[in-house]
């Protein structure tokens, strides 16, 4: 019955999408139907058959152990702070959010290296022979499980000659997934709890992807002639491409360390005038709760649509709406514990599924001003779309945690 609730939920986000829809005459179906198949795909060779299963899981346990052994680049600047099981307790700054700087140095190098280019244009050709869109945004949406907002300077040469629909989408597609280089501080963090973490952040990462062109063409359908209509003739731009395998390491930790203040100088801005929120509620109404109350009991109804359990709704509701407005590392930060006090693994599952992308009010400021830097044209377009966007993107983390309750029953091995 669950994973009916699961489906039905993930049907409805779909016509809500259809509903705000600019002009449903002219949505394209063969990419509607394309999206969904893939999502469908994606998720079967995740969670039902045995010899994927397994593979995924492997896959999954190799990252984590990557992880692990990462981690004395930490401990040997950070000392005994950055131990996984450090004496003073798990302080963010010091045991999860390092591992920005050596992914995103590990990142550079493969860049550099060319295995990253490699999957990007392989998984871009795949998704385009089920889809029929222009091949700059297809590109760019691949590349999005990689690079996060550097994903979009992949494409820069083609942005200035964007139309409404393409912006569109890789502002969706952007805000719908986590890049590759802060998985690992999520992975950090909840992988005590939700061992094979690691592989389910990565598989809802290449899900949202289709499920981002099915929810962005549904609400934009294209009306223009985009310039890029294949995949195949698009090549990715790179700037300031390294000279050497060290210079790219070295990019790397710096860019790293630039997103690390970032996200550490977010979450302090962003919970630190929460906090000043909660007091003026503490003082009006002596209630110091009543944020995390109100967004538990505005996202409860969205929890049971993507199939959570009555029971749970409201905690899980509480995690959607903490990602709006505080970002997914608030939510993360508090799944594990709501993980570790008891959580149901159906529920932790779908949630994990449905907070996994940058679906926030900072992230589509970032999203929006990144994109127009790259094409200062299209700024007006971009701000008047933004808002829309953002929407969007919640629809599509939230079909991807739909999706997640429709394939999961228990299977042995997931959770592991």
């Amino acid at each position: 019955m669950e994973n009916l609730i699961s489906f039905a939920g993930f049907c409805v986000l779909a016509f809500i999408a259809w509903t705000l829809s600019r002009s449903r005459k002219d949505i394209k179906w063969r990419t509607i139907a394309g999206g969904i198949f893939l999502q469908f795909f994606f998720a079967a060779f995740v969670f039902l058959f045995p010899p994927s299963r397994e593979l995924f899981l492997k896959l999954s346990n190799l990252f984590a152990s990557l992880l692990e052994c990462s981690r004395e680049g930490i401990v040997f600047v950070l000392g005994s702070l950055g131990a996984a099981n450090s004496p003073s307790g798990f302080i963010l700054l010091f045991q999860a959010l390092p591992f920005v700087i050596i992914f995103a140095s590990l990142m550079s190098l493969l860049f550099y290296l060319g295995v990253i280019p490699f999957f990007i244009r392989l998984f871009a050709r795949f998704i385009s022979k089920f889809m029929n869109n222009s091949g700059a945004e297809t590109l760019c949406a691949s590349a999005n499980i990689f690079c996060g907002i550097e994903s979009e300077t992949a494409v820069a040469p083609y942005i200035k000659n964007m139309t409404r629909s393409e912006l569109f989408l890789i502002l969706t597609a952007g805000m719908s997934t986590i890049a590759s280089t802060v998985l690992a501080v999520y992975v950090s963090m909840l992988s005590n709890v939700f061992p094979a973490i690691a592989g389910h952040l990565i598989s809802a990462s290449v899900i949202s992807i289709p499920a981002a062109f099915v929810i962005a063409k549904l609400m934009e359908p294209e009306t223009e002639c985009p310039e890029t209509s294949d995949v195949r003739t698009c090549e990715l731009h790179l700037e300031d491409v390294p000279k050497n395998w060290l210079e790219s390491i070295l990019s790397g930790a710096n860019s790293g360390m630039k997103l690390l203040a970032g996200i550490a100088g977010t979450l302090i801005a962003v919970i630190g005038i929460l906090g000043i929120l909660k007091g003026i509620c503490m003082a009006a109404t002596g209630n110091p709760h009543l944020i995390e109350e109100l967004l538990s009991f505005v996202f409860r109804p969205v929890a049971l649509l993507i199939g959570i359990a009555p029971s749970e709704a409201a905690a899980v509701g509480k995690l959607l709406g903490e990602r709006l407005i505080m970002t997914e590392v608030a939510s993360y930060i508090d799944l594990a514990e709501f993980a570790k006090n008891g959580g149901s693994p159906r529920s932790v599952l779908i949630a994990s599924y449905a907070l996994c992308g940058f679906a926030h009010v900072a992230s589509m400021a970032i999203f929006t001003g990144g994109t127009a830097a790259l094409a200062p044209e299209k700024t007006q377009i971009l701000c008047r779309i933004a808002p829309k966007a953002l929407l969007a993107a919640t629809l599509t983390t939230l079909m991807t945690g739909a999706l997640a309750g429709v394939f999961y029953w228990g299977q042995e091995g997931i959770m592991r």
